[in-house]
């Protein structure tokens, strides 16, 4: 098997304006580097003819948020203009930007793209409970201009349960309903003491009482709750996942989500590739593929085809010795539709 190639995770940028406690911003702090990708990087170090084959691409940051990269709707409005009908989605917590740049975006997008506003409280002072140093205000008025201006991209509200919010979770889907957005998203994470004591303690403050609230195993769960009727884009993608994690379960190959493609190929606001994000997490169990990827993956320095091409990925890579692999690519999860084909 071979690293699919369909969809990219493209961190843009690994600047925010938030401090999330969860956040590797805040975990690991002295190895944080703010970065960002210019539109010449995708020009140049990307292509025209990549972008062209790539299906999807999901602008979310392992230390960032994508809006606050200063040539964003460059970017945006270069992909599209070159691929309308690639996939684009979009994750980001919203704050501080004004309603004209909300406009921009909205003209950019279309039917084929999706954008998720993080909100895991009700108001401002809630929201700031995780969201450290949010800006609500901004969040709603950007929201509410984006749906003035467009009517046609997939638009969700994605919440994290936490035990500040697990008794609070009908306000949140409240706004999600009043917004007029298209889904809620919740999100069952990982990221607490009883999955990880030795990180986050058995006195977790942040973990929901609610069990029910927390993902079973070492990979985050979702649940969502429609509110219109429109279309979800990616349904072909998705079945083209599901056809792969089935043959992909005939074989002796690890099952690893890179092979399917629904995580993505991961590139980081570096320039280092990465087979995906959880890979390129700055924790120290990651060290031996980051400094692989800071040094011989890293575009600024080589291309796409020679990274693909490299003897690593039918060699060392195959023994999926990383934790990352070992704990959240499981065989017994391919027969999982949603483990195999939401991102």
């Amino acid at each position: 098997m071979n690293l699919a190639l369909e969809h990219w995770h493209i961190e843009v940028s690994s600047i925010c304006t938030l401090k999330c406690p969860r956040c590797t911003r805040a975990e690991v702090p002295e190895t944080l580097l703010n970065r960002q990708l210019t539109l010449n990087f995708f020009k140049n170090q990307i292509g025209e003819s990549q972008i062209k084959k790539i299906r999807k691409i999901s602008f979310c940051g392992d230390d960032g948020d994508p809006i606050y990269a200063k040539e964003f709707l460059e970017i945006v409005k270069w992909i599209k203009n070159i691929n309308p009908t690639i996939q684009l989605l979009i994750i980001t917590n919203g704050s501080y930007k004004t309603t004209k740049w909300w406009q921009e975006l909205a003209k950019c997008l279309n039917v084929h793209d999706e954008i998720h506003w993080s909100l895991d409280g009700w108001d401002q002072e809630s929201n700031n409970k995780y969201r450290v140093n949010c800006d609500w205000n901004s969040i709603i008025a950007g929201l509410a201009t984006f749906k003035i201006f467009n009517k046609t991209t997939y638009t969700v509200i994605a919440t994290i349960a936490f035990r500040f919010n697990e008794q609070h979770l009908d306000k949140i889907q409240k706004i999600a309903n009043d917004c007029n957005v298209d889904c809620w998203q919740l999100t069952k994470s990982t990221k607490f003491g009883s999955i990880y004591p030795d990180a986050y303690g058995y006195d977790d403050l942040l973990e929901p009482l609610d069990q029910k609230l927390v993902a079973n195993g070492h990979r985050f769960e979702r649940e969502h709750t429609y509110i219109s009727a429109k279309q979800r884009p990616g349904n072909d993608l998705k079945k083209l996942f599901w056809d792969r994690a089935v043959e992909l379960n005939k074989t002796n190959e690890y099952p690893a989500l890179c092979y399917i493609g629904n995580k993505g190929v991961f590139l980081k606001a570096t320039g280092e590739f990465y087979p995906c994000c959880w890979t390129a997490l700055r924790y120290p169990h990651n060290k031996k593929i980051i400094e692989l990827a800071e040094t011989k993956f890293n575009l600024h320095n080589t291309t796409i085809e020679s990274i693909i091409k490299d003897n690593y990925w039918n060699d060392e890579f195959k023994k999926f010795d990383n934790h990352e692999c070992r704990t959240k690519c499981i065989k017994s999860k391919l027969h999982d539709i949603s483990h195999v084909t939401e991102w």
